[in-house]
């Protein structure tokens, strides 16, 4: 039993074991040893998405040890081991040669902190891998930089972080108080009573700043503009990510003990404060991002912008049988992970690009990059194209699903209009969003340059890391049906505990799979 559960955690255990041999290695007294760091956390988060592909997703869900692997931790583990490989290749050039272990076994510290919160099946390790996921990024933004900007960023975010934490520990505490365990698997809570409202309103308080969602959004463009660009590219994906699914989670908790095929059940007070929640966050993201004229800050605001983009999905929920077009959460996985990559790449391009010897930040130090660098240029269009939302780039699929998702929800749902007037000024917030993004790719090709622009040219794995991200958002915009099969599959595991009979679902169809040699004597409860 231990040992089967220790090969199905072993993308979790190499992600460990690395981090902390990076972190080692990072103390050596010899340089040249020190230098080696980055190739080990690199082949440490490769090895991981190789162990992860070759299990494949497994037939039905496991629960044991607080764990819960399904197919949603397999989506988790691939999504973020992959964009994760390519952060450790933009932060390849940041760090100075004394902090290269410790910045890149932060990095794999809170990759893992994401794959944890995925398959968590306990409240209190739901709350660890979350913390997990945040601590090592307050420590990445204060090394980032030597600015004094970078130190303020660290310390207004942990105390910030901080807060959060005891917000969300805080709300746990009330949903254990009124379920009497902490096993998410077994627990079903009545979302009208006063208790699960209090917890549920306090955990998502505490998930609100890890996905910059109003009102907990005012941190983001302070500590954006002062980390390094790389870190920052970071931040729009490893807690949005991991709130998200936390998100998730905690809703299935509240879901009513017979199953629906309208999606989510969510009590009416509960759905008006995400959904006003929701509006505010696109709202304010994209107003305020408007207002902006430095590049970071920018981005942002366009980051709170996109999560209550994600927060229209996540209200309009699972649909029985639909891909993104009608199911919300396949929609959600779907998008984080694209703006993970379009987000990390246009940050990347500001980290290459340097005006005046220093790293770009202002629209007009943006000012006729197209006629110096080219290629960096279109790197940074390619991205910026895909946070408008333009085809034919992946940005404008994750859009088009999000808003479709909740377009076109059950007649008899509920909340049918409430989720229709939700997408529409979705719609109408993305077309404001393209004012902000055109002026930087105006900035870039129609003015005059004002400086000279040189690239970081001795960091390889930083131009690669551009390509990377610039390709997979074109790829995924004109060859989805990969990606859109693997965010589809996680929604049949999204069923209210009662559903499980011994801890085991129910048998339905399900899309083939590839089926793990162990995962039989896993759930056989007469074997446990």
């Amino acid at each position: 039993m231990n040992e089967s559960l220790l090969l199905l955690l072993a993308p979790e255990a190499t992600l460990v074991a690395g981090a902390s041999l990076v972190l080692l290695i990072g103390l050596a007294r010899w340089e040249g040893v020190r230098a080696c760091s980055f190739l080990v956390a690199f082949l440490t988060a490769l090895g991981a998405l190789a162990i992860s592909w070759s299990a494949g997703p497994l037939d039905r869900p496991i629960h044991a040890w607080g764990v819960e692997l399904t197919s949603l931790s397999w989506y988790v583990r691939l999504t973020a081991l992959g964009v994760g490989l390519i952060v450790l290749l933009v932060h390849h050039h940041l760090p100075q040669e004394e902090e290269r272990g410790e910045v890149f076994s932060m990095i794999l510290f809170s990759l893992t902190g994401i794959l944890l919160t995925a398959m968590a099946d306990d409240l209190v390790l739901l709350f660890l891998a979350i913390e997990l996921v945040s601590v090592p990024t307050y420590v990445l933004v204060a090394m980032g930089r030597s600015h004094i900007r970078a130190q303020e960023a660290g310390l207004k975010y942990f105390f910030l972080g901080a807060l959060a934490a005891a917000l969300l520990a805080y709300g746990l505490s009330f949903l254990y108080g009124a379920s009497g365990s902490t096993c998410l698997s077994r627990m079903n809570l009545d979302g009208s009573e006063a208790y699960v409202t209090i917890g549920m309103t306090l955990a998502f308080a505490g998930i609100a700043f890890k996905i910059a969602a109003v009102p907990f959004h005012a941190y983001a463009a302070d500590v954006y503009q002062g980390s390094a660009s790389p870190t920052a590219g970071l931040l729009g994906f490893f807690p949005k990510l991991a709130g998200f699914v936390a998100l998730i989670k905690l809703l299935i908790l509240i879901q009513p003990r017979a199953a629906s095929s309208l999606g989510w059940e969510i009590p009416d007070i509960g759905f008006a404060f995400l959904w006003i929640v929701a509006v505010a966050t696109m709202i304010v993201g994209n107003v305020l991002a408007l207002l902006q004229t430095n590049v970071k800050r920018i981005l942002a605001y366009s980051s709170i912008a996109h999560s209550g983009y994600m927060l229209v999905a996540v209200l309009a929920g699972p649909v029985a049988g639909g891909g993104p077009l009608r199911n919300g959460l396949s929609a959600m996985l779907f998008y984080m992970t694209v703006y993970g990559l379009m987000n990390l790449g246009a940050f990347a391009v500001l980290s290459l690009t340097r005006a005046n010897g220093r790293e770009v930040e202002e629209l007009d130090e943006l000012a006729g990059l197209s006629r110096r660098h080219p290629l960096a240029a279109f790197s940074l269009a390619i991205c910026v194209f895909s946070l408008m939302g333009l085809p034919p780039t992946a940005g404008f699929l994750g859009k088009l699903y999000i808003f479709s998702s909740a377009l076109s929800v059950d007649p008899n749902h509920p909340h049918r209009l409430a989720l229709i007037a939700l997408a529409v000024i979705g719609v109408i917030n993305a077309a404001i969003a393209a004012a902000y993004y055109l002026r930087i790719v105006a900035a870039c090709y129609l003015r005059a340059p004002r400086q000279e622009f040189t690239l970081v040219t001795r960091s390889r794995p930083l131009q690669f890391g551009v390509f990377w991200c610039c390709l997979a958002v074109l790829l995924i915009g004109l060859w989805p049906s990969p990606l859109i099969r693997m965010s589809s599959q996680p929604f049949l595991d999204l069923r209210p505990p009662s559903m499980l009979v011994n801890n085991t679902p129910l048998p339905q169809q399900r899309p083939p799979s590839r089926q793990h040699p162990i995962t039989h004597d896993m759930a056989d409860p007469h074997r446990r």
